[in-house]
Formats: structure tokens, C-alpha cells, sequence
């Protein structure tokens, strides 16, 4: 589980995007997907349906969206 300060979690609760994560934080653990720049979400997100998709599938497979999209994080020598 990702160490979140109260204010983070008030902001996740203020969208159906955020509320997802807090449960997928809570049940799996991990960071939030997030934007790539210049690419934009990593690939496999919007093909499944979009975030909120990512982290219910994560939750019934129990995977993180890392292991379930197969993604690694790139180098900063990579971006």
C-alpha cells in the first residue's frame, strides 16, 4: 500500500478515477497509473477499457496494473 497523506486521499475521493485507485491501493497496493509524456497512458490501458477498467481487472486478477499490463518503467536515459 502507498503511504498517502490525508489531503492525497481527499483529492482521490473526488472522482470516480481517484475512488477506484484508493480501492486498488487498499486491496493490491501500488502506485497510481499514470500519464506518460510524451505518450500518454502506458500501452494496454485505453485498450482495456481505460483506468478505472485497469484497476478492477487488477483487483478480480490480483495483480498490480504493472504485472497485468507488462510494463516496466523506463530509464530517465530512455524518456
Amino acid at each position: 500500500m502507498v503511504q498517502l497523506t490525508d489531503e492525497q486521499i481527499e483529492l482521490y475521493r473526488t472522482d470516480e478515477e481517484g475512488r477506484a485507485y484508493l480501492e486498488y491501493d487498499e486491496i493490491i497496493g501500488g502506485e497510481p497509473i499514470g500519464l506518460t509524456v510524451p505518450f500518454g497512458y502506458p500501452d494496454g490501458v485505453e485498450e482495456m477499457g481505460g483506468v478505472i477498467s485497469v484497476y478492477q481487472t487488477c483487483i478480480e486478477q490480483g495483480k498490480t496494473w504493472e504485472e497485468l499490463l507488462d510494463y516496466e518503467q523506463p530509464n530517465d536515459a530512455d524518456i
